[in-house]
């Protein structure tokens, strides 16, 4: 399997999914691998993140999702324990970095 930064490249675009609620968070999965696109970056900016990246995950297993907008260790660990793929995180935090590179996200 190609590593991450591979297949993103080959995506050339990541779709940032801000998901309230998530049981919508299967459907816009779907509708992005039906549209070619078979990748996402589900931001923690809500509540519903962390489940939301669960259900992608299981019912869409080959599609590339990670998280989005990760501030703390806790949030990189909840959205690893989910499936998430790879970690974004809009600033250094080297307690994250530290942590992701343990738990071998990208």
């Amino acid at each position: 399997m190609k590593n991450i930064l591979e297949q993103i490249k080959l995506f050339g675009i990541v779709p940032v999914l801000v998901i309230d609620d998530e049981k919508s968070a299967e459907e816009l999965g779907k509708a992005l691998v039906e549209g070619g696109l078979p990748c996402a970056e589900v931001t923690f900016r809500t509540e519903a993140a962390r489940n939301a990246i669960a259900r992608i995950v299981k019912s869409l297993p080959s599609m590339l999702v990670g998280a989005g907008t990760v501030l703390t260790v806790e949030q990189a660990r909840m959205a690893v324990d989910a499936g998430a793929r790879f970690i974004v995180s809009p600033g250094l935090n080297s307690k994250v970095v530290e942590y992701c590179v343990t738990h071998s996200c990208r």
